[in-house]
């Protein structure tokens, strides 16, 4: 996983909140409620920026910093183009029913890389084609066995 900083640029909106943007993410921009949520949303907005220019064999851009008017925040993230997740997706209860297993072993699998999906706040999705593919390649049941010497 790569890692990177941008800078990203507030302004106060109108009409209450925060406008922020990422000056070297032409296009990159986000809003929030709060400096903070602003700060924070605009970091998540790079970090899809970042991740999709990776998926997709893009250069991703230097970072800098500019002199502005407002507030400018550095944020800093990790990323790689795994971070994108294309294609048709469930809820882990229902990755759980069509692989058999329970809730708790879906995200142990998401977490080692055996089903690809993201979260979203505390709600976790999961591809339909890797489920399709854990199913293709029937693992069994139970714990992995030892191999035999």
């Amino acid at each position: 996983m790569e890692k990177y900083i941008y800078q990203v640029v507030l302004t106060a909106d109108e009409e209450g909140g925060f406008d922020a943007s990422v000056p070297d993410l032409p296009g990159c921009f986000s809003f929030g409620d709060t400096r903070e949520d602003a700060i924070a949303m605009a970091a998540d907005a790079a970090k899809t920026y970042v991740a999709s220019l990776l998926l997709h064999g893009d250069p991703v851009p230097a970072p800098a910093t500019y002199e502005v008017e407002g507030a400018a925040f550095m944020v800093y993230f990790e990323v790689d183009a795994d971070y994108i997740v294309e294609g048709e997706t469930v809820s882990a209860a229902e990755a759980a029913r069509l692989l058999h297993v329970s809730p708790g072993r879906v995200t142990h699998m998401l977490d080692s890389g055996i089903l690809k999906g993201y979260r979203r706040g505390r709600r976790t999705y999961v591809t339909v084609d890797s489920i399709n593919e854990r199913l293709v390649s029937n693992p069994g049941s139970g714990r992995p066995r030892a191999a035999l010497a």
